[in-house]
């Protein structure tokens, strides 16, 4: 990260990024923020902001300088073990690798059969009329993700509506106190105990990918107690952001009909409409970091032990990186790809899932659905660390 640019002084802003008035239009906020300068210091909240693409991919691909294992607002938190995401090597390796194990090529393949089938199923018993129009955030993402996200881990049935309340309070516990907060935290305390619960070695069908973490366990590789926190970790960072970013995805092909149309005639950008939508749309608005001994960013020197938080949604909308940042483009060339999942060591272990699960659903909707167009005014949920939709209104037209 050092340059041969002299040190300049860190400009400071009064912007709050965790306002009322920025959570509800955070592209506006952190696009604002980004271009100040490339680091920002939030004064209100004493932490420094990274935020520019370029920086920040640079940032996340240097561990050491940009250590993980402290952030700002971080408090202890049912809702987030500090496990893999709070830890580096070594112990950050022999946790992912087994994360990644449960997670990676092995279980893709059966997953993927899985995910058409279920997919297959809810658009088919969707689209029974001509034209539907259906909320693309409940009936879609929630009705598939909340059915196979937990079915793959090997989850009971009975009470998944918890996932809902405590993966947002999971996600709004990095912020800084208020009654946003607190009434997040409040309605995830009411789902905690189902999830404690339901992450037993003894709940988990002997078939699912919880019972796998807990296999390591017999066999060394992992404790119990990180097999315990592990399978936590897998449904507090994976089903919230999974669900967020279909959502956001299927309201974009609503506002953007001719991308849709581009797509059905060509199949073959299925997985890239996907990338962009998670570039236009980041489920993750920031990551956060600090830095034990200081470090330079494009001449602008961070002090040691400074809180940093990369603004992964203002660098989706960089226009240094990005032509045309807020056009919404499923063939956009974009040669170093997005930060949407994280980047370098602490990349989101979940994303191929998440990739899958996406590509599937939209892959049964193109089969099925001639045309896609918005069928009111979407709702964006209030969250401090992820951005997504409460409500994405679609009018569905089948093939």
């Amino acid at each position: 990260m050092r340059t041969d640019t002299p040190v300049r002084d860190i400009p400071s802003t009064d912007i709050d990024p965790f306002s009322m008035e920025s959570l509800a239009d955070p592209f506006a906020a952190d696009g604002a923020v980004r271009e100040i300068a490339p680091v920002v210091y939030v004064a209100k909240h004493d932490y420094y902001a990274v935020t520019r693409f370029a920086d920040i991919r640079k940032g996340l691909r240097n561990w050491r300088v940009f250590s993980s294992t402290d952030r700002p607002f971080y408090e202890d938190s049912e809702f987030r073990p500090r496990i893999v995401l709070f830890e580096e090597p070594p112990a950050h390796t022999r946790t992912k690798a087994a994360i990644m194990d449960v997670l990676g090529p092995k279980n893709l393949g059966w997953m993927g059969e899985y995910f058409k089938e279920q997919a297959d199923l809810l658009v088919d018993g969707l689209m029974r009329d001509e034209s539907v129009t259906a909320d693309g955030y409940l009936d879609l993402s929630i009705g598939y993700v909340l059915k196979v996200f937990p079915d793959v881990i090997g989850m009971p049935g009975e009470g998944r509506e918890a996932l809902l309340k405590f993966g947002s309070a999971g996600l709004n516990a990095f912020g800084p106190a208020s009654e946003h907060r607190d009434r997040k935290l409040a309605a995830g305390s009411e789902a905690v105990a189902w999830v404690e619960d339901n992450i037993n070695r003894d709940a988990l069908r002997p078939d699912g990918l919880g019972a796998q973490l807990y296999a390591m366990a017999d066999e060394g590789r992992i404790s119990e107690n990180e097999a315990r926190d592990l399978v936590k970790t897998v449904f507090a960072a994976g089903f919230d952001t999974s669900t967020s970013g279909i959502a956001s995805m299927l309201r974009a092909f609503g506002d953007h009909p001719g991308e849709w149309q581009k797509m059905r005639e060509n199949r073959d950008l299925v997985p890239a409409a996907w990338e962009e939508a998670v570039r236009f749309y980041p489920p993750n608005r920031f990551g956060g970091r600090w830095t034990p001994d200081g470090a330079d960013v494009d001449g602008y020197r961070l002090p040691p032990g400074a809180k940093v938080l990369m603004m992964w949604l203002g660098a989706a909308r960089d226009p240094r990186e990005y032509d045309d940042p807020d056009v919404f483009c499923i063939d956009r060339p974009t040669p170093n790809g997005h930060l949407a999942f994280g980047f370098g060591l602490h990349t989101c272990a979940g994303n191929m899932v998440a990739r899958l699960e996406a590509t599937t659903l939209l892959t049964s909707m193109v089969e099925r659905i001639s045309f896609v167009e918005r069928a009111g005014e979407p709702r964006t949920a209030i969250n401090y660390q992820a951005f997504g939709h409460e409500y994405a209104p679609l009018r569905l037209h089948r093939a």
